[in-house]
């Protein structure tokens, strides 16, 4: 047979205990686990789901929005409710005290002055006795799943979810991702409690608990459940700051045109034999980029290179990487799609130069124009199309290598006049008379759609050609 809980309603219907309700009475059947007197400025942070809080005022603020804030806190902490003593204390209670309490259906009670609040507190106690003891065969069980704490941390998650009927998942601050999480319940009602903590050993994770109404998990187990999260969360992450050092070890190499071991543990059986691109995003993202790579798994290698932050992915990953950076608001360039690793650094200027030329408000862009890599893989087609579309612009003389630059300037911001003449530090009519120049040494035209793509396609082969030359 199920024991029937004491409530707030049997306290104040006991005429022994001198307490009668001043607002809240919507909230008398909620259950009553304990009652603790507490007169520190923060009760909420010492007292938890179910237990009633019973103090003479003096952790009472005096004005009246912080009187609402202090019901708020209380409610949200999941407190059964707060009895005030009749004591000189206890300052003036205010109409938005009783309003807030009302609204949230938040008992507030007081306790004459010839109540002790000890005989609260042995009512409360011996009549949950049975309840303690539950409590108690609970925390046995508790740690006896702490077993799998270290290796196999989603099955200990189920197991604490079955056992506590709550949902568990942990979050990283920095990301919002779950690092990892107990199957959903799909019971659970849409308007169930959801409460946050930090974890005792890791500031930048944090343990949320979905609960079932009415059945919040008690702040007795609450802090062991923190502690064995924590145990597990540590393993994790550890494992997963080891994943993230790799594997910006191993990009790090790739772009020095080395082909590092243990490629395929980071990048997975297939590899980059379907091909790969590069991802460029601003050095500030990149640690937030890092994690969240770490933390969904992510097939990739990233890691700080130059003045980006670089994600190499199989092009069978490019789908996931762009909705975690999407889901992270990070902005990005890719490169076009590449085959050969030993092409990997000019995949990274080719992203770099997308991402810069992209605008503020574009998440993604992508690479347009024909593929680097189709001239990269081949050194003798890229100094082809370079000496085809440039002419005398290829050469290295002082004239030939400003209406260059001035060309590779105004397609890298996007023919923006404003912004090449700001970039060069020139007068517009300067950039005029230059690109006329680079009209008639060339012979083509940047306004012509066709020429446009001739020369993007000389302005992306240029590193490997000048890479050449030097």
């Amino acid at each position: 047979m199920e024991q029937q809980m004491l409530t707030v309603r049997d306290l104040v219907t006991a005429q022994s205990l001198g307490t009668t309700v001043l607002a809240g009475a919507g909230g008398l059947d909620r259950q009553v686990l304990w009652a603790h007197s507490c007169e520190l400025s923060d009760p909420d942070r010492w007292l938890g789901p179910h237990e009633l809080l019973m103090t003479v005022g003096l952790c009472v603020p005096h004005n009246a929005e912080e009187q609402r804030t202090f019901i708020i806190k209380l409610d949200e902490a999941g407190l059964a409710g707060v009895a005030f003593g009749d004591h000189t204390s206890l300052p003036p209670l205010t109409r938005e005290l009783y309003e807030e309490a009302d609204n949230r259906s938040f008992p507030v009670l007081l306790t004459n002055d010839a109540t002790p609040f000890a005989a609260i507190g042995r009512t409360v106690a011996a009549a949950t006795a049975t309840t303690q003891t539950m409590q108690v065969l609970k925390l046995s069980k508790l740690y006896q799943l702490s077993t799998y704490a270290r290796t196999d941390p989603v099955r200990m998650m189920n197991d604490l979810q079955a056992l506590l009927r709550a949902g568990l998942r942990v979050l990283d601050v920095q990301t919002g991702l779950p690092i990892v999480e107990g199957a959903t319940l799909e019971s659970m009602p849409p308007f169930a409690r959801e409460r946050t903590y930090a974890l005792p050993g890791d500031s930048d994770s944090r343990l949320m608990i979905l609960e079932y109404p009415g059945e919040e998990v008690s702040s007795f187990l609450l802090i062991h459940v923190l502690q064995v999260v924590d145990v597990a969360l540590s393993q994790l992450l550890r494992s997963l700051r080891r994943r993230s050092e790799r594997s910006a070890q191993t990009l790090a190499s790739v772009l020095e045109g080395r082909s590092p071991d243990g490629l395929e543990t980071l990048l997975g059986p297939s590899g980059t034999s379907l091909g790969y691109q590069l991802v460029a995003v601003a050095l500030e993202d990149g640690n937030k980029a890092a994690r969240a790579a770490s933390i969904q798994s992510l097939p990739v290698l990233a890691g700080f290179g130059g003045k980006s932050f670089f994600i190499l992915m199989p092009e069978q990953s490019r789908n996931e990487v762009r909705q975690l950076l999407q889901r992270l608001d990070v902005r990005a360039g890719a490169s076009s799609t590449y085959l050969d690793l030993r092409d990997a650094k000019a995949a990274a200027d080719e992203a770099e130069k997308v991402f810069s030329s992209g605008g503020t408000n574009d998440q993604w862009t992508d690479f347009i124009g024909v593929p680097v890599s189709l001239l990269t893989r081949s050194r003798k087609e890229a100094s082809a199309i370079v000496q085809q579309v440039l002419g005398g612009l290829a050469g290295t003389d002082p004239k030939s290598t400003a209406l260059r630059e001035t060309l590779f300037t105004f397609l890298a911001h996007d023919r923006s006049w404003n912004e090449t003449a700001a970039a060069l530090g020139i007068h517009r009519q300067t950039l005029s008379y230059r690109l006329t120049r680079i009209k008639e040494v060339t012979g083509r035209d940047i306004a012509s759609s066709a020429d446009f793509s001739a020369f993007w396609l000389a302005f992306q082969a240029w590193p490997s050609y000048s890479a050449r030359s030097d």
